[in-house]
């Protein structure tokens, strides 16, 4: 085969008056619509969503011109200047080097030619650059302008592959003046009657026919090295029968050429179609009925059409090259069927190439170090799926401000080869205000080099936990025990207690960015201590429903939670083997926002709580004094009310301990729990500790005397050093004594009336944010929520 023939320069007088170039293919705004309808058919618009952090998808509008238009225009514009279209043919019969005609070079080529010349630069290089940029300029505008080239970029490499899809654009049939099959859609696209426009619109609406994943293969090519090349030409086609495919693998240029003709190849130049494809002929419409015409079909060799070619006056078959003796013509119903194939393909596999651009396959993480709550963990990581593909290159974190600005991470790029199922992790420190992470990806992706692709993760509106109360749930166990009773003593006791087992905490979810962040969780679940064993004996409640200790989007009937609640009935508060005290409790309420940010709250609950009043009266002789104050009548009063607390991020046994078992002076910034106790107990405030008097005032022979005595901790003691906190507990004692003497013969055991343990109160500490904590706000640039918890 030859080229010379195909394309034609007029010369007169010597002079060269101009080449005749290729008449247009597609005209350009029905490449326009069929690159619109293909980014309806991919997945773009939920890739820009959820990979990329754009809202509006392909709708999203840049300088006045939302993405899908911006692809549109660019599937417009590759026709412009008009010498681009000389780069717009492929057979796939011949070489890439020569399958582009004499004049220009093959679409597998152009498509990737990082220097085009007229009209610009618009191949696949340009676009994977300005995709680059898209991800990583610090300016928004800069990187909206970047996105719409990108999107302009794409949508010119599209008009390629749809090109492919236009028998004479692969049949080396450069349509001098004008090819019919073109001109037949472009007619039925701008065409003002509403029926011929209609049919238009169904070619449109017809199942896109998409190509296989992996028709994606290398291509050995210096010229042409990613794989989308494919698309064009799968290089399986030889000119035969039994090379010729149809289906998910084929390229488009070889299903095009090899099934069907253009106005200059009805069945000349080329092996394939046959003649003896054809079936037999009928009339449309039927035969004596004006306009009548005979058709053949094409019924072997690849998918059946019902009007392959026609039969034509000799005036008619003047306009096909070689067919002005018996031969065919192709005609408005052949050219129609033609489309009814060709146009779904152009769009399917149109769809396929802007998939194949914004592919991805890897997911990140940003998470507090459990080493060093000041750093954050990068991690990386491949899904196991069958379908994911190795990367191979460089990995940079970009972090992006209030004011959308961008910038890398210092210490936060990973260069790797990470295979399916593998992943990689690296520390960094973070700054402040972030608004989202970005992750840019730049290396090789399965068989691409040069690949580019990202993951932007906005972090808010963040959520966070916040615990209203903790109470019991059971009733309150009063006692009234008489210990001893006999004609010298009585001792009463009182005691009042509750069940730590069965408690139940409450509280919201909150956000200072919105007044709905139900929202925006994505996961919540109780987080019980790493040495617990069994099932746990505690529930979750979101907005009243039971969801069992942990819910997940989309897995319950609970969309948008707003209140929380967690109800325990334990069969001990700790259990574990013996000397070992392992809580029972969930220790933390964690949750993951949409935009995958997590933060986890530490619980707060009543360990035990219990207060006791004892009344004691007494007689007892005492021979050493004189006989008049041989009997003592004595009579006591005491209480004790003490309680202990848990904290979910205390140390083993959830006290406020450090690590190395030491205790933080009162005026220390923060302990080792983010809790802080507010208000009195018993009429104290928190930090007292003091201790005075004594009940041993009733010695020798003294006809009477009464003293007391007090003790109290709250949430402190006292140490070497001074007073410190502990925060888990609190404790008052009181007590009080009197007594006479009396002669012997009058001495009777008094009475002491009835003990009254006093109330339990209620308990409140204030929220402290830990330095860790503190920096995963300042980090992500919000204030963290103020608000103390009541236990009672």
């Amino acid at each position: 085969m030859t080229y010379s023939a195909r394309f034609v320069v007029t010369v007169v007088g010597g002079l060269v008056l101009g080449a005749i170039g290729p008449a247009e293919p597609y005209a350009p705004t029905t490449h326009s619509e069929l690159g619109a309808v293909a980014v309806d058919r991919s997945n773009l618009d939920a890739i820009l969503k959820n990979q990329y952090g754009i809202d509006g998808g392909t709708s999203y509008a840049i300088e006045g011109q939302a993405i899908r238009t911006w692809i549109a225009i660019g599937a417009t514009r590759e026709d412009f200047p008009g010498i681009r279209s000389f780069n717009h043919f492929h057979s796939p019969l011949e070489a890439w080097a020569d399958a582009g005609g004499p004049l220009g070079q093959s679409s597998v080529y152009w498509q990737q030619n990082p220097n085009q010349g007229l009209g610009g630069t618009w191949s696949w290089p340009v676009a994977r650059q300005r995709f680059f940029d898209f991800l990583t300029l610090p300016s928004p505008a800069a990187r909206e302008r970047a996105l719409a080239d990108t999107a302009r970029s794409v949508g010119q490499v599209m008009h390629l592959l749809q090109d492919a899809a236009s028998p004479a654009h692969t049949r080396e049939d450069p349509h001098l003046i004008q090819d019919g099959y073109e001109a037949r859609i472009e007619e039925l696209r701008a065409s003002l009657d509403a029926a011929l426009k209609a049919r238009f619109e169904a070619l449109l609406g017809l199942p896109s026919t998409i190509p296989a994943a992996s028709i994606f293969t290398s291509t050995g090519d210096a010229k042409a090295p990613v794989p989308v090349a494919r698309l064009i030409d799968s290089d399986a086609y030889r000119g035969t029968v039994q090379t010729y495919a149809t289906g998910a693998q084929a390229g488009l240029a070889e299903y095009t050429s090899g099934g069907y003709v253009s106005d200059d190849t009805i069945f000349r130049g080329f092996t394939l179609p046959r003649r003896e494809s054809l079936g037999p002929p009928h009339f449309d419409p039927p035969a004596d009925t004006p306009g009548a015409r005979r058709y053949f079909p094409k019924t072997t060799d690849g998918d059946t059409i019902t009007h392959f070619v026609a039969e034509g006056a000799l005036y008619e078959r003047l306009l096909f090259r070689g067919q002005m003796l018996g031969g065919f013509i192709l005609d408005d119903r052949v050219y129609e069927d033609y489309a009814a194939q060709l146009l779904p393909r152009a769009v399917g596999y149109s769809a396929s190439l802007l998939n194949y651009f914004f592919r991805s396959n890897f997911d990140f993480t940003v998470d507090v170090s459990s080493g060093d709550p000041g750093k954050r963990v990068l991690t990386i990581s491949i899904p196991p799926d069958l379908s994911a593909e190795t990367m191979d290159g460089t990995f940079t974190l970009y972090a992006e401000d209030q004011d959308g600005v961008r910038g890398p991470v210092p210490g936060a790029s990973i260069t790797t080869v990470l295979p399916r199922g593998a992943s990689a992790q690296t520390l960094f420190t973070p700054g402040s205000g972030v608004r989202a992470y970005v992750l840019a990806f730049r290396g090789g992706q399965g068989r691409e080099s040069g690949a580019v692709t990202g993951k932007v993760k906005p972090t808010g509106p963040l959520v966070s936990v916040v615990q209203a109360t903790t109470e019991f749930a059971g009733e309150e166990a009063r006692t009234t025990v008489t210990d001893v009773d006999n004609a010298s003593t009585l001792i009463v006791v009182e005691r009042r207690s509750r069940d730590e087992r069965r408690q139940r905490a409450t509280g919201t979810f909150v956000s200072s960015t919105t007044s709905a962040p139900g929202p925006h969780l994505k996961r919540v679940w109780l987080e019980f201590d790493s040495r617990m064993v069994g099932a746990p004996a505690a529930r979750l409640l979101l907005d009243d429903v039971d969801v069992g200790v942990a819910w997940n989007r989309g897995d319950s009937m609970v969309e948008g939670p707003s209140r929380w609640e967690i109800r325990v009935d334990l069969p001990a508060f700790y259990g574990g083997a013996a000397g070992i005290l392992v809580p029972t409790v969930p220790r933390f309420l964690v949750i993951e926002t949409v935009e995958g940010i997590r933060i986890k709250t530490p619980l707060v609950w009543w360990r035990s709580a219990t207060s006791l009043a004892e009344a004691r009266a007494g007689r007892e002789s005492v021979t050493s004094c004189p006989l008049e104050l041989q009997c003592e009548e004595v009579i006591s009063h005491s209480t004790v009310l003490h309680a202990l607390v848990f904290f979910g991020d205390g140390n083993a046994e959830g006290r406020d301990v450090a690590a190395a078992g030491q205790r933080q002076p009162l005026t220390a910034a923060h302990t080792a729990v983010g809790f802080i106790p507010t208000g009195t107990v018993a009429g104290y405030g928190v930090g007292t500790v003091e201790q005075s008097g004594s009940l041993n005032c009733f010695a020798g022979c003294s006809p009477a005397a009464s003293c007391s005595t007090s003790t109290v901790s709250i949430f402190a003691e006292s140490a070497a050093e001074g007073l410190v906190w502990k925060k888990e507990e609190f404790s008052v004692s009181f007590g009080n004594l009197s007594g006479v003497r009396k002669p012997a013969n009058s001495c009777a055991r008094p009475s002491a009336g009835q003990p009254a343990a006093p109330d339990l109160p209620e308990l409140r500490f204030r929220r402290d944010y830990l330095p860790a904590e503190q920096s995963r706000f300042q980090e992500l640039g919000v204030t963290p929520p103020e608000y103390e918890i009541t236990l009672r």
